[in-house]
């Protein structure tokens, strides 16, 4: 019998792989596409990286057994925001497919159509590509000739109206022009965030980090500046996070994890994903991109522990002078800690060698790729957690643990040459942004403001429309 068993699952295992692989040798076979042919009489000026006709999703079948095992397992079932309309987040071009993310919740192993559009906006004829939704929010599509937008939809009728098209963004790189992102959570609630905003680039920018991906549920317009003057510099992109169905702001985290791991995949080596009141620090000999590029060859995955830091006020409401930004930076102003903790831990990963990614950790990775685990005298993660805005419980430091005993209250204030690093650069990005210099009035020619019967600049700043 248990014979018989194990030949009955062999040649199940032997079968569906057979499948599997017959659906993806078909895909593979290369013959004139309605893409191709479009392209010879397209409107559009369509440069070389735009010259690829692939007819799979996956590039190789391993990933694609990969891909229906993690489907089999269910690894990814959400089933969230199910009053939503299907809209798109964003649309990514790699080398030999296309990925969306979606802003609905409900549809993972659900068959959707690709819909491909030419830079005139106009779909390619004969384009469109069943796909299925997976993993929750995520459609994967293969590439087609002059594709410039991207849509979705459930059936191929003419009556179906479809979400507008989105511009693809492009990822299809030889190389990720960064070697370590951030990915950070959904920014909402009533807290200022211009300091925390500044801290948390500057400090990862010294760990390493060249870019970071903002997502936006609702920010004041002060806080907005440091957002807009980082997008100037090249240092950040902001994503707006809205949608035709209202929901809780916190209810695009997963959407945005996963969104995120596809802006990161073939634009950074490494990225890690954080919320906006924690950071990760390496150490005075080795700082955090030191650290992971140290790893092996097979490392997908590295997690970090936590050290949680006592947060016992709100931050500053603005920028007042330097003297007081200097006292009001947070991790000046707080500096006790408890022991480091594997409970809410984050991890940096390899976006290309995950599968599915989750707010602490991969849910899936690719044959081979490997998990570490970081040592705290390595690495951790800074988290300042607040006494007074806990959802579960205010004064956590001062919480009864599971052992009868209480927190131990420690201090760890940020290695000398770190914290004076830090200082400096939040000081020149602050004093940029927000240490305004009030207008010369006298110094603006005459003729500027009476040729346009506008008031004089020292009586009014702007005309009154």
């Amino acid at each position: 019998m248990r014979y018989a068993t194990r030949t009955v699952v062999f040649f199940s295992l032997f079968f569906s792989g057979a499948l599997i692989f017959s659906r993806w040798k078909a895909r593979q076979e290369v013959s004139l596409q309605p893409s191709e042919i479009h392209s010879q009489s397209s409107p559009c000026y369509i440069p070389t990286w735009n010259k690829v006709h692939t007819n799979s999703v996956m590039d190789s079948l391993i990933n694609s057994f990969s891909h229906f095992l993690w489907m089999k397992l269910k690894l990814s079932v959400e089933n969230n925001q199910n009053y939503t309309s299907i809209s798109i987040l964003g649309a990514f071009v790699y080398p030999n497919h296309i990925s969306i993310s979606l802003t609905a919740q409900y549809l993972v192993q659900q068959n959707l159509h690709c819909r491909y559009f030419d830079c005139k906006r106009n779909e390619i004829p004969g384009s469109a590509y069943q796909s299925v939704v997976f993993p929750e929010s995520v459609l994967h599509c293969p590439r087609r000739i002059g594709a410039e937008f991207m849509s979705v939809s459930r059936t191929l009728e003419k009556s179906e109206e479809i979400p507008e098209p989105v511009k693809l963004t492009y990822r299809a790189y030889e190389k990720p022009p960064h070697d370590l992102t951030v990915c950070v959570a959904p920014l909402y609630g009533n807290e200022s965030k211009w300091l925390q905003i500044v801290e948390f680039v500057e400090h990862m920018k010294l760990e390493g980090a060249t870019f970071v991906y903002f997502y936006i549920g609702s920010i004041s317009d002060y806080d907005r500046k440091i957002l807009n003057d980082y997008v100037r510099t090249g240092d950040i992109e902001v994503i707006d996070l809205h949608d035709k169905y209202e929901r809780p702001y916190y209810a695009w985290h997963l959407i945005t994890v996963q969104d995120c791991h596809l802006r990161a995949k073939y634009h950074s080596k490494w990225v890690s994903f954080l919320d906006l009141d924690e950071r990760i620090s390496g150490t005075p000999n080795q700082n955090l991109l030191q650290l992971v590029e140290s790893q092996d060859p097979y490392v997908g995955e590295l997690i970090f522990p936590v050290l949680n830091i006592v947060k016992y006020g709100d931050v500053a409401e603005k920028f007042v002078d330097v003297e007081t930004l200097k006292r009001d930076m947070m991790f000046r102003q707080w500096t006790d800690t408890v022991d480091p903790t594997w409970n809410a831990s984050k991890a940096i990963v390899r976006p290309e060698k995950v599968g599915i990614m989750f707010i602490h950790f991969a849910t899936a990775k690719l044959p081979g790729v490997k998990t570490i685990q970081i040592s705290p005298n390595q690495a951790l993660v800074r988290h300042y957690r607040s006494t007074q805005h806990r959802v579960d419980v205010t004064n956590w430091h001062l919480e009864v643990q599971a052992d009868g005993k209480l927190f131990v209250i420690t201090k760890r204030p940020l290695p000398p040459v770190f914290d004076q690093n830090l200082t400096n650069a939040i000081v020149k990005r602050v004093q940029n942004v927000y240490d305004q210099v009030p207008v010369n009035c006298s110094a603006i020619a005459r003729y500027l403001w009476e040729s346009r019967k506008f008031p004089n600049p020292c009586e009014s700043m702007s005309p009154v429309f």
